[in-house]
């Protein structure tokens, strides 16, 4: 059991930087879709999306909500 509660404590202390949001072209290869009909969901309200210095972003609050089990 110590090797297994080992290996949880380790993945859980990653290094690995919080991904706060998604950029368009990322977004729709994340979903399978094209970018147009990615631009349609935002313009419709849809799909939420923010201005971060210029660059389109989708929250990652928005993979959580389409994506939640």
């Amino acid at each position: 059991m110590t090797r297994i509660n080992n290996r949880m404590r380790r993945s859980e202390q990653s290094n690995k930087p919080v991904r706060l949001g998604y950029r368009i072209s990322e977004w729709s290869r994340l979903t399978g879709t094209s970018r147009v009909t990615t631009w349609r969901n935002i313009k419709s309200g849809k799909l939420k999306a923010i201005d971060y210095c210029g660059i389109k972003m989708i929250p990652d609050s928005e993979r959580a909500r389409l994506f939640q089990p």
